[in-house]
């Protein structure tokens, strides 16, 4: 069976796949593969734009796997139109996404987005709200492996955790889970609400004026899903006129962020460029996932982790 991965694999992890019995592996640059590559392939290993019309109109290709978790960029309908199935890293980055969002909820509660402000300036300025994420809770949008990983950390800082999902089934380091339709009557508990959404037609600008209206006046908005699924007119009128604390984003829309944007100057908000994502474990937490899927595909032809849903989105 002919694999083709685009992601510029180790020596060992060439090994490991070539190990699996049946497995045919090529490994070809993304930036210089070419659509001969992709003859007789049944597998591929990420995806490239470059080469869509070409992945689309293969007669062999039966499953892709990305090394990214976000398939709203991908061509889902033709690719479920083919029949191909589609897999994602998701789950690759949930411990450093998560400890980027921990990570603005400690910055607000001990006011070190003040101080760092006050670094630029040179100013010692110690009078300033100190407080603690010990006893506070958190609102988790979305508990898939970002959301869980964040219960994880939030139970182990004495912290309270809400879910949130379609299904409202227990969860380990949820204290209480409600369905997505109800959350408007929770949150008001929240003292944080955690987005970490995919960007599809349900979530697009869900986040929006009639929601911050409805958070508590001194609760933090975070998101780490996708900018899209926040109006970003509505959250900068929130902040203006205080109907939330703050937010600490790490997506917005568009990206990058207007150089007028508001957001710049508040400095009630902690803005960076979209990197919770990064992390130098993410290629080869990545690739055990492409591993564990390949032989369970070899195996008996299903895939066990991160099957994408084409009529969800993800």
């Amino acid at each position: 069976m002919k694999v083709l991965s685009l992601v510029d694999l180790t020596d060992k992890q060439k090994q490991e796949l070539e190990e699996i019995k049946g497995v045919d592996l090529s490994v070809v640059s993304a930036k210089s593969a070419t659509a001969e590559d992709l003859k007789g392939v049944e597998v591929l290993f990420d995806w490239s734009k470059r080469l869509q019309d070409d992945i689309i109109s293969s007669e062999t290709l039966n499953w892709i796997q990305t090394i990214r978790a976000g398939v709203d960029a991908l061509p889902l309908r033709a690719l479920d139109e083919k029949g191909i199935m589609l897999t994602t890293g998701s789950g690759a980055n949930s411990i450093n996404i998560a400890e980027q969002a921990l990570t603005y909820m400690l910055m607000f509660e001990r006011s070190m987005n003040l101080s760092t402000w006050d670094q630029t300036k040179k100013v010692w300025h110690r009078e300033k709200k100190y407080d603690e994420v010990y006893n506070k809770t958190v609102m988790l949008v979305g508990v898939g492996h970002i959301g869980s990983q964040l219960a994880q950390y939030a139970k182990a800082l004495g912290m309270h955790t809400i879910g949130v999902r379609h299904s409202d089934k227990d969860l380990p380091n949820i204290d209480k889970m409600v369905a997505m339709k109800d959350i408007d009557k929770h949150l008001k508990e929240a003292d944080f609400v955690v987005n970490s959404l995919p960007d599809t037609a349900d979530t697009e600008k869900m986040f929006n004026k009639e929601f911050f209206q409805k958070m508590a006046k001194t609760a933090y908005f975070i998101s780490i899903g996708r900018g899209k699924s926040t109006s970003t007119d509505d959250l900068v009128e929130a902040l203006q006129t205080k109907e939330i604390a703050g937010a600490g984003l790490d997506v917005v829309d568009p990206e990058p962020l207007n150089e007028d944007s508001p957001l710049w100057d508040m400095k009630n908000v902690i803005l960076t460029p979209h990197n919770a994502g990064r992390s130098v474990h993410y290629e080869e937490r990545a690739f055990k996932i492409f591993k564990k899927n390949l032989k369970s595909y070899i195996e008996n032809g299903e895939v066990v982790e991160n099957l994408v849903s084409y009529s969800k989105g993800y």
